[in-house]
Formats: structure tokens, sequence, C-alpha cells
């Protein structure tokens, strides 16, 4: 623990690291709330979990397809202005979704400005992972930042619902799709002004057109994020409708946190220790317990019980996190840095909209809670199936691993673990 106290202490006295820090909390946490607090607003203005699946899937199904792009023009241009533009255009999207459901609230209609938001989200997540590699040379110490980072999603994964839901049980759904709308402009113009942001320069680039995904490696752990992100789908929409058969939908919030708190905790253990083992053969364990661990909420007979068994069934979801951000960093073709940790968020929310849709026709159909978390364990075990079967490619010893001219991965892009000595964070 010692080890692991002194590496968040050099990582701290980096000058960027706290604000960098700190900006990540205000530009992601509207991130995690905003899809919880749309899913609030459709279920009230519509009557019909189907169709607030419907509308979270078309903004998070959009969001999916625009990350991609916005990734490449921050990899092409820099991070300043891709960024700026998308925040402001996100801001008119979300003023156009609250006007609807204020004033016509149809599926359809709701469902075009949920994907307009999505399509515009800033890719600040992946921008501010891209940006490490500048502010921070030291390996180590980079590996630190990354548990960090993924810890930060933990923060914003429990702080977000539980706002959502108090400013919906006091104002209404839409003030907490508005306060999102609000936090994540100024986090966006907050990070994209500050100095490491501006000066960012993007790698020279390949010249193929399909950029990160010519890498078997990134290929995997995106369709290994599509199955995990249908399980964070599954569960979003299933702890609301549990918590709707007794109670107001909003009391499903807690829940949603708790699963975050078991997350962060989990993170924190994780990234105490040293790690022998590769990443590769790490992700596949970390599925297969957090199948296990998902699979706990199938038993819980009321709300309360749902909320203590969430903290356990969230408790890998940081490690696999992690991992993850290990595995892009090492498969990841020079020049395509940005965009392959955007390809990450891309698959998430593709398949975070396919468990929307998944559990809003399983809610609909009066399937339950048991069968709904049931599935939603599923889609892990399928996850540590695919990993276990791309184990090549994801240690990079597969002959069509994209790599440099020179046969390695840049320095700016280096993975952060060293396969040939214990880790200092894990991760």
């Amino acid at each position: 623990m010692s080890e692991a106290a002194s590496a968040y202490r050099r990582l701290w006295r980096h000058r960027w690291v706290p604000s960098l820090l700190l900006v990540g909390v205000c530009a992601r946490v509207p991130l995690q709330a905003y899809i919880f607090a749309l899913l609030l607003l459709a279920v009230e203005r519509t009557g019909s979990y189907t169709a607030a699946g419907v509308v979270t899937a078309a903004s998070g199904v959009a969001y999916a397809a625009g990350v991609p792009v916005h990734g490449r023009l921050v990899d092409r241009f820099g991070q300043t202005w891709p960024l700026t533009v998308a925040a402001g255009v996100n801001g008119a999207a979300f003023t156009g979704l609250l006007v609807t459901a204020h004033l016509r609230p149809t599926p359809g209609a709701l469902a075009g400005w949920a994907a307009a938001v999505g399509l515009s989200l800033p890719p600040v997540a992946a921008a501010a992972r891209a940006l490490w590699s500048k502010v921070i040379a030291d390996d180590g110490i980079r590996r630190t930042a990354l548990a960090v980072d993924a810890m930060v999603l933990d923060v914003a994964l429990i702080v977000g619902p539980l706002l959502v839901t108090a400013v919906s049980a006091a104002a209404g759904p839409g003030w907490a799709v508005g306060g999102c709308a609000v936090v994540l402009l100024g986090g966006t113009l907050w990070f994209s002004a500050l100095p490491p942001s501006r000066s960012w320069t993007p790698a020279r680039r390949g010249g193929s057109l399909a950029g990160p995904l010519r890498s078997p490696g990134i290929v995997v752990l995106l369709a290994v994020s599509v199955l995990t992100g249908a399980l964070l789908g599954v569960l979003r929409l299933g702890f609301v409708e549990f918590a709707g058969r007794t109670s107001d939908p909003a009391a499903g919030g807690p829940a949603l946190a708790a699963f975050g708190a078991g997350s962060l905790l989990g993170g924190l253990v994780y990234g105490a220790r040293s790690w022998r083992s590769d990443a590769a053969a790490r992700i596949r364990v970390i599925l297969a317990g957090y199948a296990c661990g998902v699979g706990l909420l199938a038993a819980a007979p009321d709300l309360p019980v749902l909320v203590a068994l969430s903290v356990p069934a969230g408790f890998l979801l940081a490690p696999l996190v992690i991992c993850n951000f290990e595995l892009i960093g090492r498969c990841a073709p020079e020049g395509t840095l940005t965009e392959a940790f955007a390809w990450g968020i891309t698959a998430t929310f593709a398949g975070s909209a396919l468990g929307n849709l998944v559990a809003g026709v399983l809610a609909d159909a009066d399937t339950p809670a048991a069968v709904v978390f049931a599935a939603a364990a599923g889609f892990a075990v399928l996850a540590a199936v695919i990993a276990a079967a791309g184990t090549r490619p994801l240690t990079g010893r597969d002959t069509g691993e994209a790599r440099t001219t020179a046969g390695t991965v840049p320095p700016s892009q280096s993975p952060p673990v060293d396969t040939d000595q214990p880790s200092e964070k894990g991760s």
C-alpha cells in the first residue's frame, strides 16, 4: 500500500494533473448523468419504458457514431477548436431536446433530439486520455494516471445518478437534463482552455482510412466494450424499472450510485497492488468475475437489498476499464490514439443502446427482474469468451497487429504496462 500511496503522491506533484483530474470530473459527471436523466425524462413524458429505451438508445447510438469522427478531428487538428465547436453545437441540441420535451414530447421527436445530443457530445474523455502521454513522461506514473482516470469515471457514476435523482425529485427530470447540459458545456470549455490541451500536437498518422480499426487487438477490445456496454445499459434501465414497481422510478438512482461505489472500491483495491500477469490475461479473469457479481443482482427481493448487492456487482468495473485502457495504449497504431479511445467509447455507448432496448422490451413485457439481471450478466460471459479467443492480438503476438514501421509501439502511446516487470499500479 505504501508503494501505491507513493505512486499517487508522485502523480499529484505533476503541474497539470490536479487541473486535468478536476476538469475531468466536471466534464464527465454529466456524461454519466445525462443518460439517466434522459431516461427519467422520457419515462415521465411518454409513460412507456420501451419508448424511453428507444430515446436513450438513439442518443447512445448517435454518440457511438459521432465520437470517432470527433476523435479523428482531434488527432488531425489538435484539441482546442474541435472540442469548442462540438460543445457549442451540443448546447444547442440540448436546448432543442428540452423544448421538445415541454411542447411536443412524442417518442419520435424526443429520439431525434436525443440523437442530436449524442452526435455532438465532445470527446473530452478520449482527449484527456491521449493527453496523459504529453503531460507525464514516466511510464509508471502514467499507469497511475490511467488508474485515477478510471476512478474519475466511478466518481461520475456515483455522483451523477444521485444528483439526477435529487434534482428530478425536487424539480423534475427536465431540470436534471438541463443541469447536465450546462455542466458539460462549462467543463468542455474549461478543458479545451488548459495550456496542455491547447498545446497538444498530434503524432504523425499512418495512411490507412481504417485508423485504429486496422489493429486486430483494437477490434477485439471493441467487441468486449460493446458487450460490457450492453450490460450497463440493461442495468441502468433495470434499476429504474425495479424501483418503479414499488416507488418512484428515480429511486433506482441509489442502486446505480452503489454500483459506481463498488467500482470505485474495486479500482482502489486493484490499483494498490502490483501485477505480474499481463493485462490480456487479467481481463479474462476480470470479465468472468464481473459476470458473477452482476449475477448476484438476480437474488434481490426488494430495493434496499438491490442497492446493497449493487456494491459487489460493480466491484470489477473499474479494473475492467483500467485493463481496457492499458490494452488500447498497446494496440493503437501510431497517430490514432485519440481515435482509438474514441472508438472504445463508441463501442461502449453502442452496447449501452443495445442494452437499453433489451431492458426496455423485457420491462414492458413484465419480465421478472431476475431474468433482466441474468441477461446483463450474460453479456459479461460473452465478453469473457471473446477476450479469451482474442488473446494473441491483445498480447501483440498476432502478425496482423498494427505497429509502427520499426515494429514497436511509439513512445507517445506506449502501453501503460511493462509485461516483463510487475506494474506499480496493476494498470
